[in-house]
């Protein structure tokens, strides 16, 4: 398992440190952007920047023929598709670590931020992060993944539309349709990791009846 989940971060190497040093970037940014409307949207793309990745290294496999090869190692397909979403996860956290360290910049600098606003910004990132890989890794595991962007983006584009249908659900609770709600950003995360279940059941199953 250790093995699979590092041949996984050695497929999205280079695109990582990409990742990262744009994430790191950003910590920065409310040095120089004083406005905090815009601290959420800041956090949310970092810890979405990390998801970007998975793509690639699911290419990268592909390319050099890799998921043939891991069927040949002593470990059941299940765990190779449990590698994935651990990986999936590493990647997540990551990016909530970086953005974590925004927050930290942002108090340190003495600004004026609202707590609610930018624990919005946690709640959207993850969200939209775990709902993405959710869908987009069976999808790819079951197409190919010569399209992994175009579902990556189709991926991230569902998520947006499935945390506005919760907010338009919850709306009579939250006497308006807001994204910003706690509620809202707090059934948005719940509906995520129960989607990050479904999905590893979903891909376990197309991975045991494709043929590599």
């Amino acid at each position: 398992m250790n093995g699979l989940i590092r041949n996984n971060f050695y497929s999205m190497e280079s695109n990582l440190m990409v990742s990262f040093i744009m994430a790191a970037a950003l910590v920065f940014s409310p040095l120089i952007i004083n406005n905090e409307a815009v601290y959420p949207m800041i956090i949310a793309v970092q810890v979405f920047l990390f998801v970007v990745n998975t793509g690639t290294a699911l290419h990268a496999d592909e390319v050099a023929k890799w998921n043939k090869f891991e069927l040949t190692l002593p470990i059941k397909r299940n765990a190779i598709v449990g590698a994935k979403y651990i990986t999936f996860a590493i990647l997540i956290f990551s990016g909530l670590f970086i953005s974590f360290c925004t927050a930290i910049c942002i108090n340190l600098s003495g600004q004026i931020w609202n707590f609610s606003s930018i624990l919005w910004g946690y709640e959207y990132g993850l969200a939209l992060s775990v709902i993405s890989v959710s869908l987009m890794y069976p999808i790819i595991l079951k197409i190919g993944t010569e399209k992994n962007e175009l579902v990556l983006i189709l991926s991230a584009f569902v998520a947006i539309g499935l945390m506005c249908l919760i907010a338009a659900v919850l709306s009579p609770l939250t006497g308006e349709m807001n994204l910003q709600h706690p509620l809202v950003g707090m059934v948005s995360i719940s509906v995520s990791l129960l989607m990050f279940v479904i999905s590893f059941v979903v891909s376990v199953s197309i991975h045991k009846n494709k043929e590599f």
